[in-house]
């Protein structure tokens, strides 16, 4: 039998954290991105963009192109935060109960 002990620490130096992180920042940039196309791209199939600015409560004279920047932008950044939050939640600290892997008391 060997001796293997998968729990080992890993200490990490400050630049190898900061790799780390700008590396997952960049990932999340990168997937909000390419996201934010694909649904700019869905979304104006179905709706035209000079005719939303017609049917908004002001009347606002907006062109394709300008409709298709704001569009995506408005994609970009709501995936942004969105996978900024997963991201924030997933490195949270672990809860005591989700680290039980036993039996519950009383089995």
């Amino acid at each position: 039998m060997s001796n293997c002990n998968h729990h080992q620490e890993v200490d990490f130096n400050q630049r190898q954290l900061k790799r780390i992180f700008f590396r997952r920042l960049a990932v999340v940039i990168w997937v909000s991105f390419f996201v934010a196309g694909l649904e700019t791209m869905v979304f104006f199939v179905i709706f035209e963009p000079e005719l939303m600015g017609q049917l908004s409560i002001w009347s606002v004279m907006i062109g394709a192109t300008q409709g298709y920047t704001l569009g995506f932008l408005f994609f970009w950044i709501f995936n942004l935060t969105t996978a900024i939050m997963v991201g924030l939640v997933m490195v949270l600290p672990r809860t005591k109960l989700a680290k039980r892997t036993g039996p519950k008391p009383g089995e």
